[in-house]
C-alpha cells in the first residue's frame, strides 16, 4: 500500500453514513491509505494466517467498522475496511472481482484467539442476517455476518508443508488449502440448506456459471423434468446482495422481475421474452428458470461490430408493444435484447421493469438529459442512450451510473449505420414534450 495522505471521505447517500476515517476512530490509530483501503492498526508480522471477513451494507458499514475497531484495537490486531460507501457499493456489486463481494472488513488473525472470536461473534448478533455472503469464504453460521479463510498477508503465494503454492482467492474450495488445518471449524456453527431449495435444484441442477454478481448470479442447467434434453437458464437472487437505500436485495430484484413475467402472461407478451419455465421464492432465495436461447445480447454484438439497424427496428417495435399493453422496461439498453442466429429478437431482464403508472425503480445504467416526464419516451431515450453510449473496451458491460446527455449528439455526424438510425430516432424523440433538466 502507498501513503496517499489525509483525505477524508466524505458525504455519501442520503440515508446513509459515510465510512469513518481512522482518526475518527482514534487520533493514535496508526493506518495506512490507498486508493480503496484503509489499513489500522500493526501490521501482522507472520506472512500468512487467517482472514476474518465482516461483510457490509451501506445501511450499517460505518457501525460495522467502529465495532471492529473496538473489538480489533484491545487484541492488537490488524485490519483493513473499504474507504467509502461509493466503494462499498462497487464492492458487493461484484465490480472487484465475484470474490471480493462482501469484504468490507478484513481482519488479519495470525493464530486463533478464543476470547477475541468470542467477542466478535456476540458482538455481530445484532447484525445477524443483514448483509451479504462472502462467496470464496467460509461462514461462520448462525445467520453472522463473519466469514474466514487463510491465506497470504503479502502476496499470492503460501508455504504450505514446505511447498510454495498459490493462495487461490476465487475458489471456495481453497478456503484451507490441503495440508492446512482448519483451526477455526470448531467456532462454526453447522449451516443447512432449506429442503425445498435442494428438491428445485435438484430437478434443475446448474452446471455452467454464466455471470455472477453481488445480487445474484446467472446459470446454464438442465431441466430434468423434461422428458427430452432441455438446457435452460437460472437466475438467482441472492439474499442481502446489493442491499439499497430502501432495504432491497438481490431477491427484491428477481421478485420484480418473476412479477413482470406473469404481466406478460397476462397481458399476451410472454412471445416478446424467453419462457418462464418455473420460479421459486422463498425468504432467503428466489430463482427463476428460463427458456435457453441460443443467441447474444445486441451490446455483444455491437462490439462485434455485427449490430444492425434491423436488430434495432426490432427492439424499437417490442418497446412500443410492451408500452401499448400498459408496461415499461425502465433500464431500456442493447444488452438487455438477445438475437438467436435467426434473426429473432426478444428483450430479458426486468429488474427494473414494471406496470406503467405504479412507482418507477431508480436503478438505471444511464441518467439521462434532458428528463422525460413520460415513462415510455423515457424508456425509449434510455435505448437510443445505450445504442450511442461510446463503450469502453477494457469494460463494455458497465457504463456509468452517470449523466449522458441525448442532446449532444443531436447535430453529430454519425459514423455508423446504427448511429445515424439512433441519431434519427432522438430528433424524433427530443421533438416531443420534455422537462428541461
Amino acid at each position: 500500500m502507498t501513503l496517499a495522505g489525509d483525505m477524508r471521505a466524505r458525504g455519501g447517500p442520503a440515508g446513509t453514513s459515510e465510512m469513518p476515517h481512522p482518526r475518527d476512530l482514534s487520533p493514535q490509530l496508526r493506518f495506512v491509505e490507498s486508493e480503496e483501503w484503509f489499513a489500522c492498526g500493526p501490521p501482522p508480522a507472520a506472512p500468512q494466517g487467517w482472514k476474518l471477513y465482516v461483510p457490509a451494507t451501506i445501511l450499517n458499514a460505518r457501525q460495522l467498522v467502529e465495532l471492529v475497531y473496538q473489538l480489533a484495537s484491545r487484541a492488537g490486531l490488524h485490519f483493513k475496511y473499504i474507504k467509502t460507501t461509493a466503494l462499498l457499493r462497487k464492492l458487493n456489486a461484484g465490480l472487484f472481482g465475484y470474490s471480493q463481494v462482501g469484504k468490507a472488513v478484513v481482519i488479519y488473525l495470525p493464530q486463533p484467539d478464543t476470547r477475541f472470536l468470542s467477542a466478535l461473534k456476540n458482538s455481530l448478533a445484532i447484525h445477524r442476517d443483514q448483509c451479504p455472503a462472502v462467496p470464496c469464504a467460509i461462514p461462520f453460521g448462525d445467520d453472522l455476518p463473519l466469514y474466514y479463510r487463510y491465506g497470504s498477508y503479502r502476496n499470492r503465494r503460501l508455504q504450505v508443508g514446505g511447498d510454495d503454492i498459490e493462495d487461490d482467492r476465487t475458489n471456495a474450495k481453497s478456503a484451507v488449502p490441503a495440508g492446512i488445518k482448519d483451526l477455526l471449524k470448531g467456532y462454526t456453527s453447522p449451516l443447512e440448506t432449506p429442503a425445498e431449495v435442494q428438491s428445485f435444484l435438484l430437478r434443475y441442477p446448474p452446471y455452467e456459471a454464466i455471470q455472477q454478481q453481488g445480487k445474484g448470479g446467472i446459470f446454464i442447467g438442465l431441466n430434468l423434468a423434461s422428458e427430452e434434453f432441455q438446457e435452460v437458464i437460472l437466475q438467482v437472487g441472492y439474499h442481502r446482495g446489493m442491499m439499497q437505500l430502501d432495504g432491497g436485495d438481490g431477491c427484491t430484484l428477481l421478485r420484480r422481475e418473476l412479477a413482470f413475467y406473469r404481466e406478460l402472461a397476462a397481458r399476451g407478451m410472454a412471445s416478446e421474452a424467453p419462457r418462464l419455465v418455473d420460479a421459486l421464492d422463498t425468504s432467503r432465495k428466489v430463482i427463476l428458470v428460463l427458456e435457453y436461447i441460443a443467441g447474444s445480447n445486441l451490446l455483444l454484438r455491437r462490439l462485434q461490430n455485427q449490430l444492425t439497424v434491423e436488430h434495432l427496428e426490432k427492439c424499437w417495435r417490442i418497446l412500443e408493444r410492451l408500452h401499448n399493453a400498459g408496461l415499461c422496461l425502465g433500464d431500456a439498453k442493447l444488452a438487455n435484447f438477445l438475437a438467436d442466429d435467426d434473426g429473432n429478437v426478444r428483450v430479458l431482464d426486468f429488474e427494473t421493469a414494471g406496470i406503467i403508472g405504479d412507482p418507477p425503480s431508480p436503478i438505471r445504467t444511464f441518467h439521462i438529459k434532458p428528463e422525460f416526464s413520460y415513462v415510455c419516451t423515457a424508456d425509449l431515450a434510455h435505448f437510443l442512450a445505450s445504442v450511442l453510449y461510446p463503450y469502453s473496451e477494457q469494460d463494455p458491460a458497465s457504463p456509468p451510473d452517470q449523466s449522458f446527455d441525448l442532446r449532444a449528439w443531436v447535430n453529430r455526424d454519425p459514423e455508423t449505420e446504427t448511429a445515424a438510425w439512433a441519431c434519427n430516432r432522438l430528433r424524433e424523440l427530443l421533438d416531443c414534450v420534455t422537462t428541461p433538466a
